[in-house]
């Protein structure tokens, strides 16, 4: 008896031991299902973000988001509201606009600031009527166009890529170079007002374009930026204008994600050779370090930004490797005249860091400290304008 039950414990045993082993592979199975549905289900969600947030245009007008409280003595007060970026421009000391609906003032450094409140020195002359009315900041500081923010006359021109027509501004120049600015992701034309002046007294011919994805020019076929891998192509369509309009030589001025399209221009235009110099300002030389900085930016992990690019490569054929320009840096063979800020909030400072070590022959660096994204003319604009001007003066000498 004791041998038949010994015999049934051991089978019994056996068993057992072989239900906990299947329930162990079954939980095992659902743990490493749970995790790659996380990993699929999460890196869908940043991918998105990442489509929603850097490649699907977007010209939605920034909301309003500062009331004027006060204008008296050539003080500005403005009040801060819940949409107000508390860590923005509302209380710079950098020169910057106030847009509203029929408004456009320009505000110099803050005189003082309590709470909600900060009151800034007011540039431009303003009415009372004015308070109440809600405005945000513009830190491209000028408004409409060439003539209305500097008396500058100008031309309205079109140029062609394969894509189609592209209109420009055009202000007339005595110089046989002229320069061409490209402004940034999600901008406009006005991003180039603040250093027109400084290059127009180089004697040089002004074209300030628009290229594809721009709310008043044709889409690309993708619907997405290509953040320079694109776009060099209209860019290199509005080098070929000037060339048959006088131009004997080019310099090229890019904003941000126009900074990268100047790049990729240099790098793939048989054009390109026709460039003497170019100027930089916070470029995108990297989007992939571009998207990491924003998902840090956004509060996310790491892994999250990482997750955004891999699964962004193979749903939207995003090519990270071609739109990090640092690595075909040792192709660059003409003088660049690079400005970032510390305090860049949007492209990493660490990108034209590197763009300056790799090509210190080339490349005259001006690091701006604190400054943010596309702000080194706003914070000081005689330093920035300075700079420009005696880089010109260097490509002629």
């Amino acid at each position: 008896m004791w041998a038949s039950l010994l015999s049934q414990y051991v089978i019994a045993l056996g068993e057992f031991v072989m239900l906990k082993r299947k329930i162990v592979r079954i939980a095992a199975g659902l743990v490493l299902v749970l995790l790659i549905s996380g990993f699929l289900g999460g890196g869908w969600y940043a991918s998105n973000l990442l489509r929603d947030g850097g490649l699907i245009p977007d010209h939605t007008p920034e909301e309003f988001d500062l009331v004027i409280e006060n204008i008296s003595a050539g003080l500005i007060t403005l009040r801060a509201t819940e949409l107000t970026d508390r860590d923005g421009d509302w209380n710079d000391k950098a020169l910057s606009g106030l847009i509203g609906d029929d408004i456009y003032l320009q505000i110099g450094e803050t005189v003082r600031e309590s709470g909600d409140t900060v009151v800034r020195k007011l540039l431009t002359e303003a009415s009372s009527n004015l308070v109440g009315r809600s405005v945000r900041t513009d830190a491209k500081f000028y408004p409409d166009d060439p003539l209305v923010a500097h008396g500058m006359a100008f031309t309205e021109v079109a140029y062609t890529s394969d894509l189609g027509e592209f209109p420009a501004w055009y202000v007339d120049g005595d110089s046989s170079t002229w320069a061409i600015f490209v402004h940034g992701k999600g901008s406009d034309r006005r991003e180039s007002l603040r250093t027109l002046p400084v290059v127009a007294k180089s004697g040089m011919p002004m074209l300030v374009i628009s290229y594809r994805n721009d709310e008043d020019t044709v889409s690309d076929p993708s619907g997405m930026y290509g953040y320079g891998l694109t776009e060099w192509e209209d860019l290199e369509g509005a080098v070929l204008y000037a060339l048959e309009n006088g131009a004997r030589r080019i310099v090229l001025v890019g904003f941000s994600m126009g900074g990268g399209i100047v790049a990729s221009f240099l790098l793939e235009s048989s054009l390109a050779g026709q460039v003497s110099g170019a100027i930089l300002d916070s470029p995108m030389l990297d989007f992939g370090a571009t998207v990491e900085l924003g998902a840090e930016e956004d509060g996310y992990p790491v892994f999250v930004g990482k997750m955004a690019k891999l699964f962004s490569g193979f749903r939207f054929d995003v090519d990270w490797a071609s739109l990090n320009y640092l690595d075909r840096a040792n192709e660059l063979a003409l003088p660049i005249l690079l400005f970032h800020g510390t305090g860049d909030h949007r492209v990493p400072v660490s990108t034209s860091q590197s763009l300056a070590a790799l090509r210190p022959g080339l490349v005259t660096y001006v690091e701006l400290p604190g400054v943010d994204h596309v702000r080194g003319w706003n914070a000081d604009r005689d330093a920035y304008e300075s700079a420009v001007s005696d880089f010109l003066k260097s490509l002629t000498r």
